[in-house]
């Protein structure tokens, strides 16, 4: 495809959820620099109204929604107000995630289990499950769902959200098969390390708590200079979200793989 054209996105309307800081924030930027209509949905007001401020700055369109993805409820009101104030959703960005305490099995709490799918698994389906609707009746939708190498790798501490990850992608691979018949493309994102808060948050457990080997992780993704910035998996974001991700459907793609596939007719 080349280099993705600015306005790639014009006329079509994105929810991204997790949208007020990280990787969220910078997809919602970038879609709506590229002309998307975007709602920005998050739990903290302060965060999603900061950036959607800063999209409206730049002549962008754009609505803050303060959304717990895990509350039905929640979801479904929030989807109502983007739909009456922008119009359907047509581009979903499943982004908001959880690493939950990272501990063993044996000392996880089975409230801090839940949490965690609750927020990565059951948070996009609900929110898959209100734009699908609105996806068919437009015969055209993105979806494109965040995920983690922690679905395939796993790592000593981190069951619940490698579980809940693994989860997602399944997820992914039948909104992909069920989705297809209505031009509707569904993905998948392994990001890579990038630095965000909750890379902030992982960091600051401490090794009494999660272990050294953990520990000693966390930090070694700061100290050794492997963070990426938030802008390098929203570039990967955005253009899963464009009529050429056609034949990505239900396929999970790497952080690399974009120059590769740039450069594909």
């Amino acid at each position: 495809m080349g280099v993705v054209e600015e306005r790639i996105h014009a006329g079509h309307v994105a929810l991204v959820t997790g949208g007020g800081r990280g990787i969220g924030a910078a997809t919602a930027r970038l879609l709506a620099h590229r002309g998307a209509a975007v709602a920005i949905a998050a739990r903290t007001e302060d965060e999603v109204v900061s950036v959607v401020a800063e999209i409206r700055a730049r002549g962008g369109s754009a609505l803050p929604l303060v959304v717990d993805v895990s509350d039905e409820h929640s979801v479904a009101s929030g989807f109502e107000r983007v739909r009456s104030e922008l119009g359907p959703v047509t581009i979903l960005v499943n982004n908001a995630g959880t690493p939950g305490v990272p501990l063993p099995v044996a000392a996880t709490e089975v409230t801090d289990w839940r949490r965690v799918f609750e927020v990565n698994v059951t948070g996009a389906f609900l929110c898959a499950r209100e734009a699908l609707p609105q996806m068919t009746a437009e015969n055209w939708g993105r979806i494109v769902n965040v995920s983690s190498a922690a679905a395939r790798h796993p790592l000593a501490g981190m069951a619940a959200y490698g579980a809940s990850k693994a989860a997602l992608d399944q997820l992914t691979r039948v909104l992909a098969l069920e989705g297809g018949p209505y031009n509707i493309v569904t993905t998948g994102v392994y990001p890579g390390v990038v630095d965000t808060r909750m890379q902030e948050e992982s960091r600051s457990f401490g090794a009494n708590l999660i272990g050294k080997q953990l520990h000693r992780m966390f930090q070694g993704y700061r100290d050794f200079g492997m963070l990426r910035e938030p802008e390098e998996p929203a570039d990967l974001i955005s253009y899963l979200c464009t009529p050429a991700a056609s034949r990505l459907n239900g396929h999970i793609l790497r952080l690399g793989q974009l120059e590769a596939l740039q450069r594909e007719p």
